[in-house]
């Protein structure tokens, strides 16, 4: 599998980079039908809140 580096991530609405795959996480995988709602990742520096 190719690694993928400094790409944001394919959620639209989570502000992380992704360092492989398509989603940074499994959280924004799982929210691919819903981008709408604000991003679940988790992760500390993500800005993906749409409130």
């Amino acid at each position: 599998m190719a690694t993928v580096n400094g790409e944001k991530c394919a959620h639209p609405i989570c502000s992380c980079v992704r360092q492989s795959g398509k989603y940074c996480s499994t959280e924004c995988e799982a929210m691919e039908k819903t981008p709408d709602i604000d991003c679940l990742c988790g992760h500390v520096g993500c800005k993906g809140k749409t409130s």
